[in-house]
């Protein structure tokens, strides 16, 4: 069995989609870094008072959530990216009151997936020991394994062995889920990683996903996790892949198990004769809104037909829709697309771009709509900022509330303590991360 890796197969499975921390975990959801280990997201620029002010900020917003049930659910989904750019006991402390209110029963496990994520996705760029410690205690099982994938991956580069360890644990996790469709999923995307950083293990932890995906009744999920472990059987067995593939019985879903199939094929020959054979030949075999194409594009030349090629292999953007790329990888796209020349593709790209980081994160995504130098796409984000505030049923003004942070944080402070609870733990939460940078 051929287990050699190309550079350019060995970016696919790297990307592990968001819903690895759903209900077992999502996405990387669903998608991570292509195989760079990221930048450790550092606080020199922070000063003592800057983060003292921020815990506070966050620590008021736990505890409205832990009076009021109708504002766990923001507390939920919005401290997760913050809590782990804290320092010292306060940081443990918070997290692990943030954690009771995440596994409480009013918070829809969704939604905990989504938050875990976002959270294990800062705390193992930022601290692996802390990150560590607190995916050793989370209940959850499932999201417990897509912390261990997570610090896998960040770790890979720097140390191997540790990032072995680290995938055995996620699949350790995974093992102890006991509901049946989160426990394929979960041993899913490990296999996805083992394939990368343990090989010999990749025929085992293929079989076993796919063992457990089989047990789920047929429908729609069963299909897509079987498309899901067809890329990673298909780094190291194309004949596996196929097999597989064959069971899929939504013709969608299929065709998109093929296209991972054909991606993996052209990505380990060697006989392109330039870059622009090798992007018309992954462009064609990379089905529509097949984001496992983005890290084998992001490494060619800036130009026109890459931009198109990515385009193409994003999601189409909704305000309702959870959010389909990982935080990571967006950046990765931005900092990329912001490299080539001028041009209505990449005006067009970059003003998608921004709109995908609002549903990550509303600050983040409006401060990348404001550096857009085409206008049209600074009035698409600035909307889509708004359409995603009213899809998530806010009762905060957020755009006026950052400006007045800008400005004043004291007096956006007693803004936000004016609000009802729910909008109130929000608001607080939000100029925590404008004190945060």
């Amino acid at each position: 069995m051929n287990h050699s890796k190309s550079w350019l197969s060995r970016s696919i499975v790297m990307l592990l989609p968001a819903v690895l921390l759903l209900p077992s975990l999502p996405r990387a959801n669903a998608q991570d870094d292509g195989g760079v280990t990221p930048m450790p997201v550092g606080q020199a620029q922070l000063s003592a008072e800057q983060i003292a002010q921020a815990a506070g900020l966050i620590a008021e917003a736990i505890t409205v959530a832990e009076r009021n049930p109708a504002a766990r659910v923001i507390v939920t989904r919005g401290a997760g990216a913050l809590l782990p750019r804290l320092e010292g006991a306060r940081r443990r402390d918070l997290t692990n009151r943030w954690i009771r209110i995440a596994m409480s029963g009013i918070v829809p496990r969704r939604v905990r997936s989504d938050a875990f994520a976002s959270f294990f996705d800062v705390a193992a760029r930022s601290d692996v020991e802390f990150a560590r410690a607190i995916a050793l205690a989370l209940p959850d099982a499932a999201a417990r394994a897509g912390a261990f994938v997570r610090l896998s991956e960040v770790t890979e580069r720097a140390n191997w062995q540790q990032a072995d360890d680290f995938a055995m644990m996620a699949q350790q996790a995974a093992r102890r889920e006991p509901d049946t469709l989160a426990r394929a999923r979960a041993l899913t995307f490990v296999g996805h990683r083992l394939v990368i950083v343990s090989p010999q293990r990749s025929d085992a932890a293929v079989a076993e996903a796919s063992d457990q995906i089989r047990r789920i009744p047929p429908s729609r999920e069963r299909d897509y996790l079987l498309a899901e472990i067809v890329g990673a059987a298909a780094k190291f067995d194309l004949a596996l892949a196929r097999r597989i593939a064959a069971g899929i019985a939504e013709p969608g879903l299929q065709g998109l198990a093929t296209s991972r199939i054909n991606l993996s094929e052209i990505s380990q020959t060697t006989l392109m004769s330039s870059n622009s054979e090798r992007i018309a030949a992954l462009a064609k075999a990379a089905a529509p809104y097949d984001i496992r194409a983005v890290p084998i594009l992001i490494q060619l030349p800036p130009e026109q037909d890459v931009l198109k090629a990515i385009a193409d292999a994003l999601p189409a953007v909704r305000a309702s829709m959870r959010a389909p790329v990982s935080a990571s990888l967006l950046e990765r796209m931005w900092d990329y697309v912001g490299k080539a020349e001028p041009s209505s593709y990449r005006d067009q790209l970059q003003s998608r771009l921004a709109r995908l980081m609002v549903l990550q994160d509303l600050w983040r995504g409006r401060a990348w709509g404001k550096r857009l130098a085409w206008k049209g796409g600074r009035v698409q984000v600035g909307a889509f900022l708004h359409s995603v505030a009213a899809a998530r049923r806010s009762a905060l003004r957020a755009e006026p509330l950052q400006d007045l942070a800008e400005r004043n944080v004291s007096r956006a402070i007693l803004t936000a303590r004016a609000l009802p609870p729910a909008a109130r733990a929000e608001a607080l939460l939000l100029i925590a991360g404008q004190v945060l940078g």
